[in-house]
């Protein structure tokens, strides 16, 4: 039996070419059919990279024409209307995160999803890492034991540059910094290992103030380049009772990417390379030592074969390279091709509009908390 072809286009050419189309371009059963970007030359790099047959300097024309999948990574304030236009005309949709600007675009969305012809779906791809999967079943099978803290540190280096030029995800308006961007990923992270979050509690900060424009004028920047989140579960979580801290900055000067959860019966963790790790309790000398190393051990994950044969196919790509993040994607794409062939609207543990609006409904209590100073409830979905 022939598999059909899934005619895949790209909205936006920054993350599309560093990981989704690298990600398509090694699996079966996909053909890189466009991408639309307004500037030019960024439109004409990702088109002779990928030998795209058409480029778009309009998402509008890209949506009328015949791709099966619409990838969404434009900035995030145009989410709302890409979306709104290709589900209206029957494509599959992957959205990048955050999903919308606010609450009443996410409610939209939602709605939009369940009348949607395909899919309607969300990149958020570490549900997919190898690494993720591992952790996950470690945690439902009873190894960690009773969790007793969860805590996230990001430290990039991809904005430490105070010449870097001001841009969207210099502007609040237009959905940029830190949160959106990469604390929306931990939010669901945390949501798709342990549960419901119930309360945040957080603070953000900009370092740097203003950025200069294309002609070198100073420009303000609206947005975060890091935060600092303390976060509760709700009753029904895995880990209620348990505190969660992320700490998110984009101004380091390295990059590293460290995920750990601590239990009674173990600790465990995952780095931006997609090690997995654990330390039993006791791992550590003399309990109390500062000075001995406590000894972690690597944990290969679980793979079946298909996973197994796409991970050597990631590896000698050039998504390896780019981490965690980028891996996670192919094997989510390897997902969603599957899926188009099919016709199916869902995909097992994937993030649906309703999760990407239960965070929406989290970063919207972060921005209160971070305004009131205080602990915030976070909204339950209403009708």
């Amino acid at each position: 039996m022939v598999k059909r072809i899934v005619k895949t286009g790209f909205v936006g050419s920054g993350w599309a070419r560093i990981a989704q189309a690298p990600a398509f371009e090694i699996l079966e059963g996909v053909a890189l059919t466009a991408v639309a970007s307004p500037t030019e030359k960024r439109r004409r790099k990702f088109q002779e990279q990928f030998g795209l047959p058409d480029a778009y300097a309009e998402w509008e024309k890209l949506i009328a024409s015949d791709v099966d999948l619409v990838c969404i990574s434009a900035p995030p304030h145009l989410h709302y209307p890409v979306a709104k236009a290709a589900l209206a005309a029957g494509k599959h949709v992957l959205c990048e995160k955050p999903m919308a600007m606010d609450m009443q675009e996410a409610a939209d969305m939602c709605q939009m999803a369940e009348d949607a012809a395909g899919f309607a779906l969300l990149d958020h791809e570490l549900r997919f890492h190898p690494a993720v999967r591992q952790v996950k079943q470690m945690i439902e099978s009873g190894e960690v034991g009773r969790i007793y803290k969860v805590c996230a540190e990001v430290n990039l280096a991809s904005r430490s540059n105070p010449a870097l030029r001001h841009s969207w995800w210099s502007d609040a308006g237009k959905g940029g910094g830190a949160l959106g961007a990469i604390g929306s990923h931990l939010i669901d992270l945390n949501r798709f290992l342990f549960g419901e979050i119930s309360d945040v509690c957080c603070d953000f900060h900009t370092f740097i103030p203003a950025r200069p424009d294309a002609e070198g004028r100073p420009v303000a920047v609206s947005s975060d380049d890091g935060f600092s989140m303390m976060m509760r579960f709700g009753p029904s979580s895995l880990c209620f009772g348990a505190p969660a801290t992320l700490s998110v900055t984009t101004v380091a000067n390295y990059t590293s990417f460290r995920y750990e959860v601590h239990g009674s019966l173990k600790s465990v963790r995952f780095d931006g390379a997609g090690r997995v790790w654990e330390l039993q309790n006791g791992g550590a000398k003399g309990g109390r030592s500062l000075i001995d190393p406590p000894q972690w051990v690597e944990v290969e994950p679980s793979l079946s074969w298909d996973d197994l044969v796409l991970q050597e196919k990631i590896r000698q790509s050039s998504l390896w390279v780019h981490g965690i993040f980028a891996v996670g994607f192919a094997f989510f794409a390897h997902r969603l091709v599957r899926a188009a062939q099919r016709g199916e609207k869902s995909i097992t543990d994937a993030a649906t509009f309703e999760d990407g609006f239960a965070v929406q409904r989290v970063m919207d209590a972060c921005q209160r908390s971070a305004v009131s100073r205080r602990w915030e409830k976070v909204p339950a979905r209403t009708t």
